[in-house]
């Protein structure tokens, strides 16, 4: 069974979550800024040109790079997946996609908090991007219940320690890997 990690940017995100993962030697993807805390990540996912501007050039990690749409993908020289969910989205959502469409069976999620009432991410808000708020966090419950509609029958569970998405079923990172 191929199993994925697709470690966001919520508070709830630790660092020794993340040496668990690399520990298990399981494909993972960075969502956004995670990239720093797990640097052996295979693929680093942002949808926004605004964030590949402001971090793409500061990248150290030789994770392969991908965004959401063929503009940003030609301007920055990375790869680009088209998504199959019409409508708003996150780069949560799109890495989950991405996951799925790189051959995952199961998906781990870490970070996906979808809630504002311990921070925004786990590295503070972001100085020259937009930040979570209310609405944001409102949006991405309904942008990832479509993902799972379209899942198919890869699981997708959520191990982040504290979250507020409940279309996903939930379980300890530890339980998860030890499957």
């Amino acid at each position: 069974m191929d199993t994925f990690a697709c470690v966001a940017s919520g508070p709830s995100l630790t660092a020794p979550d993340c040496k668990l993962l690399h520990e298990a030697g399981i494909a993972t993807i960075a969502v956004n800024n995670s990239w720093e805390v797990v640097p052996f990540s295979s693929s680093i996912y942002a949808a926004d040109c605004c964030w590949w501007e402001e971090y793409g050039a500061g990248i150290t990690s030789k994770a392969v790079r991908w965004c959401g749409d063929e503009f940003t993908a030609r301007r920055f020289g990375i790869n680009w997946l088209p998504s199959a969910i019409p409508g708003s989205f996150n780069s949560g959502q799109r890495a989950i996609e991405l996951a799925i469409h790189l051959g995952a069976c199961r998906v781990l999620l870490l970070g996906y908090d979808c809630s504002i009432r311990n921070g925004t991410h786990w590295h503070g808000n972001h100085a020259l991007l937009s930040n979570p708020d209310k609405f944001s966090v409102a949006r991405w419950q309904d942008e990832f219940s479509r993902l799972r509609a379209v899942a198919g029958g890869v699981e997708i569970i959520n191990c982040s320690r504290f979250t507020r998405l409940t279309c996903f079923p939930r379980q300890s990172l530890e339980t998860a890997l030890s499957l």
